[in-house]
């Protein structure tokens, strides 16, 4: 009896250790923008608009790069457009500049965290880790040699977000703001009916020193909803400004 008891005591306290045990990691994701050239195309200039079909056709894919030492993470994407996209293409260069300020999540928070510019103005545009209501299936595929399982969500606009999580990476943290499944996300695609975003893992290495992820602090502190209230006060403020100018001389 006490053989067993000192065999269970053992076995709890490694899988606690284990479930407890911080690795750094960097998962590398090829994104993957899939736009419907027939609903935007009035929106594109006439001049532009060969151009952007060709590039919408070839497909635009940009590669990310998540990073997480399991209390803190950040996800960016990487310098070079994907092989499989032209560094030139005006859709990819466009993604990358918008989404060139990094997205930090600190999960001893709760929060995630945005650098954003506008109107001169740094913005660090903060709040609490989405909840995206996770649905947990029985569905079960494999992506890139792993296991993983379904899950669905939704988002704070109503868009529905399909994510395939694997509990053989045991990682609560996923691409771009997806997080908090039973392991890392290994894929997950989200959009509407003129855009459809698909990040796919193409890679994961354990690191063996720690990663340091520093959380910018220069800015004016906003929500989102903040955020989006001081750049239609910023337009409007431009627009007001313009409309006083006598472009006539």
């Amino acid at each position: 009896m006490k053989k067993l008891l000192l065999l269970t005591t053992i076995a709890i306290f490694g899988f606690v250790n284990a479930q407890t045990k911080k690795e750094n990691i960097r998962v590398t994701y090829a994104t993957e923008f899939i736009i419907d050239y027939e609903k935007i195309k009035d929106n594109i200039p006439a001049d532009y608009r060969a151009a952007f079909k060709a590039e919408i056709d070839k497909g635009i894919v940009v590669n990310f790069r998540l990073e997480s030492n399991g209390e803190k993470s950040v996800f960016r994407p990487e310098e070079k457009v994907n092989n499989a996209q032209d560094e030139g293409g005006m859709l990819a260069q466009e993604i990358m500049a918008s989404e060139s300020n990094p997205l930090y999540k600190d999960y001893v928070n709760n929060e995630f965290i945005n650098v954003r510019e506008f109107g001169g103005k740094t913005f660090l545009v903060k709040d609490k880790l989405p909840d995206y209501q996770w649905k947990l299936t029985k569905e079960k595929s494999k992506i890139n040699g792993f296991n993983v399982t379904k899950a669905t969500g939704t988002d704070e606009e109503g868009n529905v977000i399909t994510a395939w999580y694997s509990t053989e990476l045991p990682y609560k943290d996923g691409p771009y703001r997806f997080s908090n499944l039973p392991g890392l996300i290994v894929k997950a695609e989200f959009g509407n009916e003129d855009f459809t975003t698909v990040f796919t893992m193409k890679d994961i290495v354990i690191l063996d020193k720690p990663i340091e992820v520093n959380i910018p602090t220069k800015g004016k502190s906003v929500t989102d909803e903040e955020f989006m209230t001081e750049v239609k006060a910023l337009q409007d403020k431009y627009k007001e400004m313009n409309q006083g100018v006598d472009v006539s001389k």
